[in-house]
């Protein structure tokens, strides 16, 4: 390959690396926007944000192969419990592929009792975008809105940190 081949072909990569970073990172709602969701949870009752106006609302988008999901979970369950009666709900939608897989992972873990959705029903309608890593995480306000949003671990105490303020 010729210099001027290869120079040509670095600066084509830098452009195209450089739209890439003007792009967001997922679609979902930005912070401020009103967020949409209608599920069925794998219980079968349906769901839908308008149900829960007045309460702090964390959507967390997860998935059984996630490992990093998995090992949230138990402080989830911890943090929901903690906080359910101040307020604070919270929904796991997972997208995974399989629902058979999915709902034979939620009976193996029957002790978290925050509801659970299959993202990929028909029935489930949002404006959350794609999910392009897991977790991703929406905590909306009281009003439906959203307040934090992020992708990826998130401890305890910054889910406290956000939550708290909001739960008052």
């Amino acid at each position: 390959m010729t210099a001027l081949i290869r120079r040509s072909m670095r600066f084509a990569l830098a452009a195209i690396a450089g739209l890439m970073l003007c792009v967001p990172a997922w679609a979902g709602p930005d912070v401020g926007e009103q967020a949409k969701l209608k599920t069925v949870l794998l219980d079968g009752k349906p769901l839908a944000l308008e149900q829960l106006k007045g309460k702090v609302v964390m959507v967390n988008f997860w998935a059984t192969w996630c490992g990093v999901c998995r090992a949230e979970m138990p402080g989830w369950q911890k943090f929901y419990a903690a906080n359910k009666e101040r307020g604070f709900e919270l929904i796991a939608m997972s997208i995974d592929e399989d629902q058979a897989e999915l709902k034979q992972h939620a009976g193996k873990h029957a002790n978290f009792t925050f509801p659970i959705a299959w993202r990929w029903d028909d029935a489930t309608d949002d404006n959350f975008g794609d999910i392009i890593g897991t977790p991703t995480l929406y905590i909306l306000d009281k009003n439906g809105k959203v307040a934090w949003t992020k992708r990826g671990r998130v401890t305890p105490e910054q889910l406290a940190a956000v939550v708290e303020p909001l739960l008052k």
